[in-house]
């Protein structure tokens, strides 16, 4: 009998060691892992609102606004359109206000075509370039389209295989010129959120 119960004592104690024995190798391991670092989610900047003088427009997401000073002839917003090529380079979407400019749409529309040359080297002209525009009760919007060497001020460089997508937002209190340049096959990529973004507009 007193052999039976020194048995069944060394069984229990054999258990309980090896109840104590898992969970310190279980706590061993957890600590040697490497803590799981939490990625920080991008807030998105889908639908994210622009407010301009007496204009909103919408961002789409993927666009990285740079910081600007504001000045009384300087860019009122400036975003990035991301590359597609790692060796590439961004495209620029600049915004300007200039009411003055009113009703001087042809001008600015040959300021543009003077900025970009053709892939021959010919000057672009309005036959080679897409224009289109497009009224509402308050709001007009003339959009320029044309690829080839462009600069997207006149104070630039000229770059190659460039394409710009420019476009007056003439309203009460505009008009705002908006003028996309970029690489090509950037540009091609963001060709449809330009559109979308130019014809988010809506006046305040």
């Amino acid at each position: 009998m007193i052999k039976l119960r020194r048995t069944s004592a060394m069984i229990l104690v054999t258990a309980l060691l090896v109840i104590l024995l898992g969970q310190l190798q279980a706590q061993t391991t957890q600590q040697g892992k490497p803590a799981e670092t939490v990625k920080p989610v991008a807030e998105s900047s889908k639908g994210k609102a622009l407010q301009l003088t007496g204009l909103t427009m919408k961002v789409p997401a993927g666009w990285d606004e740079e910081k600007i000073e504001p000045t009384p002839l300087g860019p009122k917003a400036v975003f990035k359109i991301p590359k597609t090529d790692p060796n590439g380079e961004d495209g620029t979407v600049r915004i300007t206000h200039f009411p003055d400019m009113k009703g001087k749409d042809e001008i600015n529309i040959d300021r543009w075509l003077g900025q970009v040359t053709k892939p021959d080297g010919q000057p672009m002209t309005r036959l080679d370039a897409k224009i289109t525009t497009l009224e509402s009760a308050s709001l007009r919007l003339t959009t320029v389209d044309m690829s080839g060497s462009a600069k997207l001020t006149m104070r630039d460089t000229a770059k190659p295989n460039q394409r710009m997508i420019a476009a007056i937002v003439d309203h009460p209190k505009g008009p705002h010129f908006v003028v996309s340049a970029g690489p090509v096959a950037s540009m091609e990529k963001w060709a449809a959120q330009i559109d979308a973004f130019l014809k988010s507009a809506k006046v305040e």
